[in-house]
């Protein structure tokens, strides 16, 4: 049975002007935005899951919207909250090297988290982008942040998103070698449940997406989602023809001048 549904990424959720210390503020959304995005979907008639979940009960995909959440940034816990207030469920990919950092959630939080229905997923050992990494580097960053997680949270990690959305080479077998049974990437697109789970395409939320832009993201609208793809697909050709660290720096003076 095949599914569409439309797959969420967030960062950092910030207070109601958008102000979210330590984190990218072109990921970090308001408070009220996040708000007003959890209302959207419920007046939608769709049910706030975490990919996980759908998984474990693929029939609920019907009507479900996947929220997922990148580097476990603290303001994840509030959100998590407002999620687990409506029965929803949500992804939190973490890094086990920023645990209990400055601006980061802690394991006692992620543990409360995890008890509350959240998914505690992994996100690399370290935020490393991983087409940076030898092969063997590749399996540790994988294979050693789902132990870490699992002796510190107390349950099995199965969902694996890569850094920065660059994916190494052979980066399923990797995964499933390490016993994963999904990777959520940075791929912009709907998850066809049909098509498997090993590259389940999500749509970055930013601090710039208005809350019409993400309706139209629920109702899956065709010309919205094409022009999604488009902007990724010109980013990614230049980031694969700048490489890494010349993307990055490029990236922080477009912004910096826009700001």
């Amino acid at each position: 049975m095949n599914h569409t549904v439309t797959v969420l990424m967030y960062h950092g959720v910030g207070d109601e002007r958008g102000a979210c210390a330590g984190a990218d503020a072109h990921y970090a959304v308001s408070g009220r935005q996040f708000a007003a995005h959890l209302a959207l979907a419920k007046q939608a008639g769709l049910r706030v899951s975490s990919v996980a979940d759908l998984l474990r009960d693929p029939a609920t995909a019907a009507r479900g919207v996947a929220f997922t959440f990148d580097d476990g940034h603290a303001s994840n816990g509030p959100a998590a909250e407002l999620i687990a207030r409506d029965g929803g469920s949500a992804d939190f990919f973490v890094n086990p090297s920023q645990v209990g950092a400055a601006h980061y959630l802690g394991w006692s939080a992620l543990r409360d988290m995890a008890a509350a229905g959240m998914s505690i997923q992994s996100h690399g050992y370290n935020h490393y982008y991983l087409d940076d990494l030898s092969p063997q580097e590749v399996e540790a960053q994988v294979r050693d942040s789902k132990k870490a997680i699992e002796d510190n949270v107390g349950q099995p990690v199965t969902l694996f998103a890569p850094p920065g959305g660059r994916v190494a080479p052979n980066l399923r077998e990797v995964a499933a070698r390490a016993g994963y049974t999904a990777v959520c990437s940075s791929r912009v697109g709907l998850w066809h449940t049909a098509d498997g789970a090993w590259d389940v395409p999500r749509l970055a939320v930013l601090h710039g997406t208005s809350d019409e832009q993400l309706a139209r993201w629920l109702r899956q609208d065709w010309w919205e989602i094409t022009n999604r793809r488009t902007r990724y697909a010109v980013l990614t050709s230049a980031k694969r023809l700048l490489g890494n660290q010349a993307y990055e720096r490029l990236r922080g003076r477009l912004l910096r001048s826009a700001a």
